[in-house]
């Protein structure tokens, strides 16, 4: 069965079912995030000289790691390519998954990354326990088209003046009831930064239009638009979602750029409201993957899997990126 035929009929069922079952509580102290690697290719993590001399595969940027490691979490890679058995039992381990930026060309949805991508999308979709997924720019995208059941959603290379781009949200009507952006739970500061002032960077000629998510029978049904935007040239997409009722959020920026990134030329803003209004969503996330109770079964294979055992290389940018 085609995957995301299979994708789909894991989701449409099950996405109601989580919400009225016991969430354990916030004890977990030693919370463990899988980052999902993404194919190895030149102008992602690395040069043409070192794609012509690695054996590795796969790829995501340090910035990630720090992001995560800011709020208190711990990262296992969890490489695209694993066998899928491989790549379940990881998942069984950790608290959390996210799915980076990149280049990955998603619109080939028979991808080994894609497959990927819908394994860990069908494991939270059908997992028992509170499960978080995090999409970030590239990875809203994957969500996108996994969960529409096809590729046209998303719009490629039609962006423009958004790479690099720092912008104010437009937050919509259902943001104030959701779990990320609610008046209630979010602090009124973060909520009067992201739509007064340019806090998000965005970088990406791609996106996912607010439209689709409206007459897509399957991104309607399963996720909430909690923000839009527009390029330089009017053209609207959408900026941050949120599974209606799984812990599932992604955003078309970068929340983890304004801390730990110093290129693009002084064109991002790392000002102290930019980095505590971005310091929200690593502490949101973190915190959600503190509710979850899955771990390793040993200290040994823990400390196996984890970041730690491997060395990021240096890209000559103000951030390195771990090859696998």
């Amino acid at each position: 069965m085609p995957l995301l035929q299979l994708l789909l009929l894991l989701l449409l069922p099950l996405h109601h079912a989580h919400a009225g079952q016991a969430i354990p509580p916030p004890d977990n102290l030693r919370p463990i995030v899988g980052i999902l690697s993404v194919p190895l290719a030149v102008g992602g993590c690395c040069t043409v000289e070192e794609l012509s001399t690695t054996t590795s595969t796969s790829c995501f940027h340090s910035i990630y790691v720090k992001w995560l490691e800011s709020s208190g979490a711990r990262v296992v890679p969890i490489r695209f390519d694993l066998p899928d058995a491989e790549l379940i039992q990881l998942a069984q381990q950790v608290n959390a998954v996210l799915f980076t930026g990149g280049d990955t060309p998603i619109i080939h949805t028979h991808s080994q990354y894609m497959h990927a991508a819908g394994l860990l999308l069908n494991h939270t979709a059908a997992a028992n326990d509170h499960f978080p997924l995090w999409g970030t720019c590239m990875g809203i995208q994957t969500l996108s088209v996994l969960t529409a059941g096809t590729a046209s959603v998303l719009e490629s290379g039609i962006f423009t003046g958004v790479d690099p781009q720092m912008m104010s949200l437009n937050l919509t009507t259902v943001s104030t009831g959701s779990r990320l952006l609610g008046t209630t739970t979010t602090p009124s500061s973060v909520l009067k930064s992201l739509q007064h002032s340019k806090v998000t960077t965005n970088l990406h000629h791609d996106g996912v239009a607010p439209s689709s998510y409206q007459t897509n029978t399957r991104l309607n049904n399963f996720f909430n638009v909690l923000s839009t935007n527009h390029d330089t040239s009017g053209h609207p997409f959408v900026s941050t979602i949120e599974a209606k009722t799984l812990p599932i959020f992604a955003v078309q920026w970068h929340p983890e750029r304004p801390q730990f990134d110093w290129t693009y030329d002084g064109k991002l803003n790392h000002n102290l409201e930019t980095i505590e209004t971005m310091q929200y969503f690593s502490n949101f996330f973190v915190n959600e993957a503190r509710r979850n109770q899955r771990h390793f079964l040993t200290t040994e294979e823990e400390m196996k899997a984890l970041i730690y055992n491997y060395s990021p290389t240096v890209s000559g940018s103000s951030y390195q990126a771990y090859l696998f």
